[in-house]
């Protein structure tokens, strides 16, 4: 589709502001890309914290709920990117796919074209989510999808698509603040980073049995961090499991988390780390990119995926016993290939480059598209 030359803003919007760090990675791997294309004031981010996205990013963000405003910025608009991550899905309601259904109609109104940026499909668990995700996607000018699953859906509804990967494995380390370094350099012992969400079936009986479990498997090694990826859903999990842990005699590294502002200082942190216990999908990513070792809690298929991909451990989420984590956690210690997992000898060089020379496509595909 062919935009006036007087259009030169991009416009971005997906499940920014909230500090879930998932999508903040992907918002930072995108902002860097875009900034190839365009100048930054350029670069309009929907928000749901206008004020700490321009800081965080170096780009323009407005209020992701002001729609006339959206509207004003989409005429200007020679692209719109439904950014990446899992936008349309009905795990807990439609309105996440209406909102974002809907901003594709008002891009497609207002003359800009498409691109939807390495976006996850799913769930769709109702006719209506279905239907309303299979009509927006027939909109954009150029689709692409983070995984096969994905792509299949889109075959279903014999909708064109290319299937990259998630950006975030290309994510490079940025400084720590001085604070967590320091503390970092004076931490004696192993660390294992621990990522937890509580979910209906994963509530505190669940999150003391896990860490039992890894309290007899890591706790004479290892130091606990537990990482509070998206605060406001993560903290009660990880602060069940910690008390736990310490209950049993281990302990716990505590770091200010406010003194990291990029998730490139997240994964600079979890670069540092020796094994990660992870549920939230970027946690795995990112300690994987690193060639950290990782366990996994596959609460959704995104997280199977990866893990299956690394031939990693997934840990089960309803476990009846102890002994149920234990029996898959025990071969990290007991055979020569655990042994070599959990020093960080994994052989990961091959994965790893498939999933970024994947995520590279969506830059390709940018460049594509930007050069009509």
């Amino acid at each position: 589709m062919k935009v006036s030359g007087t259009r030169n803003k991009i416009v971005v919007s997906g499940y920014y502001g909230f500090d879930n760090l998932g999508d903040e990675a992907i918002l930072e791997v995108l902002t860097s890309e875009l900034k190839e294309f365009s100048d930054p004031q350029n670069i309009v981010v929907l928000s749901q914290d206008p004020e700490t996205t321009k800081k965080r990013y170096g780009v323009t963000a407005i209020n992701r709920w002001r729609l006339p405003e959206i509207a004003a910025q989409l005429r200007q608009a020679r692209l719109f990117v439904s950014g990446g991550g899992g936008l349309f899905q009905d795990t807990e309601s439609v309105k996440s796919v209406i909102y974002y259904g809907g901003l594709i109609s008002i891009a497609t109104a207002c003359g800009a074209p498409t691109f939807i940026y390495a976006q996850g499909l799913g769930p769709l668990k109702t006719a209506l989510a279905r239907l309303i995700t299979r009509l927006a996607l027939a909109q954009p000018a150029l689709i692409a999808v983070r995984d096969s699953k994905s792509l299949a859906l889109l075959q279903e509804w014999r909708l064109p698509a290319y299937e990259t990967g998630d950006p975030v494995w290309l994510m490079e380390p940025s400084a720590l603040p001085p604070g967590i370094e320091n503390k970092l350099k004076q931490q004696q012992g192993k660390i294992l980073a621990l990522s937890l969400r509580k979910l209906e079936t994963f509530g505190d009986g669940q999150i003391r049995l896990l860490a039992q479990s890894l309290s007899r498997t890591f706790a004479d090694e290892y130091t606990l961090l537990a990482l509070p990826l998206q605060r406001n859903q993560d903290q009660e999990a990880l602060s069940v499991f910690t008390d736990e842990w310490l209950k049993l005699g281990g302990r716990s590294l505590e770091l200010d988390f406010a003194l990291i502002e990029k998730p490139s200082q997240w994964l600079a942190l979890i670069s540092q780390v020796d094994f990660l216990v992870g549920m939230r999908l970027h946690s795995l990513i990112m300690a994987l990119s690193q060639n950290v070792p990782v366990a996994g809690l596959a609460y959704d298929p995104k997280v199977s995926h990866v893990l299956e991909e690394f031939e990693a451990i997934s840990l089960p989420l309803q476990a009846e016993k102890e002994s149920d984590y234990a029996i898959l956690l025990k071969d990290l210690f007991n055979n020569e290939a655990g042994k070599a997992a959990i020093k960080g000898q994994t052989k990961t060089a091959n994965h790893l480059l498939r999933m970024r020379q994947a995520a590279c496509q969506n830059k390709a595909l940018l460049a594509k598209i930007l050069s009509y």
